[in-house]
């Protein structure tokens, strides 16, 4: 779990040092990127307190398949001039309120 942490400190750090414009990414990639993120957490939370703390990989596994996926679903969704922005972000919604449920009291 605290891999994503560590790749997202990273990111941050090597956005800081080499003047990555974030100006020039569009706002839906970052969104959909901010809600894969939330939905790994969510996961590797659910994941470790389920006892599976050893094994990272079906974490990141899901947070590139979910980016991967709705980067795809954005920009064939722009090219063919549809607005496929929800679209992409609802499976994304979806695990994080499945993963979000697994807390509720029983």
């Amino acid at each position: 779990m605290w891999l994503i942490f560590v790749c997202v400190l990273i990111g941050v750090a090597f956005g800081y040092w080499f003047d990555i414009p974030f100006g020039s990414v569009d706002i839906k990639y970052l969104g959909l990127l901010f809600m894969a993120l939330l939905d790994s957490f969510t996961y590797a939370l659910v994941r470790d307190l389920t006892g599976h703390r050893n094994n990272n990989g079906p974490i990141f596994i899901r947070l590139v398949i979910g980016v991967v996926v709705g980067g795809f679903i954005i920009y064939f969704g722009e090219k063919s001039q549809l607005d496929l922005y929800l679209v992409a972000l609802v499976p994304l919604a979806v695990g994080f309120s499945l993963n979000l449920y697994k807390f509720l009291p029983k």
